[in-house]
This record gives structure tokens, sequence and C-alpha cells, in this order.
């Protein structure tokens, strides 16, 4: 399994190479397509990712839902204060499980809007790509 550090070092990696800084422009017509359709499934997954951890915290806090029921509940026939001080920690860290749930899902999506807008950039530098073959690098019009 990779450590914090060699996991970053990849998925940078990975990044830098689907997203350059700047366009290859010695690309093939067919290399641009091939890249194209690589972006367009890492932006896909992306979003996959961003629903499964979305769809995980609202199933997470339908759950949490019976379980602060039953908190509130503890907390308010507790007898003595040991009793309530350990209803109240168990709301501390239901509110702190959802907070960690609520940056994941947040996490999740802008890594989504990310890899999303890297795509866009790319997919725009590819067509003034295609448009500066096809039109060259002569004048486009040539007055009579």
């Amino acid at each position: 399994m990779l450590n914090l550090k060699e996991y970053r070092r990849t998925a940078d990696a990975a990044l830098r190479e689907q997203f350059p800084q700047t366009f290859d422009r010695s690309l093939s017509t067919d290399q641009i397509v091939q890249r194209a359709r690589a972006r367009l499934q890492s932006s896909l997954q992306g979003y996959r990712q961003a629903m499964r951890v979305q769809a995980q915290v609202v199933e997470n806090v339908r759950a949490d839902g019976a379980l602060l029921t039953d908190l509130v509940a503890q907390s308010q026939v507790a007898t003595g204060g040991l009793q309530a001080q350990q209803a109240g920690n168990q709301l501390m860290a239901l509110v702190a499980r959802q907070q960690l749930q609520l940056q994941s899902m947040m996490a999740a999506q802008y890594r989504a809007d990310a890899i999303e807008q890297a795509r866009q950039r790319q997919v725009m530098e590819a067509a003034h790509e295609r448009t500066r073959r096809f039109i060259g690098t002569r004048p486009a019009y040539t007055p009579q």
C-alpha cells in the first residue's frame, strides 16, 4: 500500500500527464482524440466517486438520525453528572463524525470539479490547435 507521499507523487504525475500545462502541438489527431477520451474518463470517474461519497454521506446521515434521537433521550434521562457528561460526549462525537463526512463529500466534489475544469481547458486548447491546423499559417482571406 502506498504511503501518502507516494500516493500524492503518483497522483500528481498522472494529472500532469493527462492535463499538461501547455498543449503539445506535435500530437497527431488520433493522439489528441485518445487523450481527450482519457481525460473524459478521468472526469467521469471523479464525478462517480463524488456521487458515491455523497450517497454514503446521505445514508450515514439517515442512520445518524436514529442514533441522535437515542443520544438525546439518554441525555434527558441521565441521573448523574457522569451519565450526562457521557451523553454529551457521544453527541459531540456524532457531530465530529458528521463534520468529517461533510469534509469528505466536499473534497470529492471539489476534486471532480477541478478535473472537469482541467478537461474543459484541454478541450479548448485542442480546438484552437485543430483550427490552427485547418487554417494553416497563411491568411484565411486574401483581397483581390
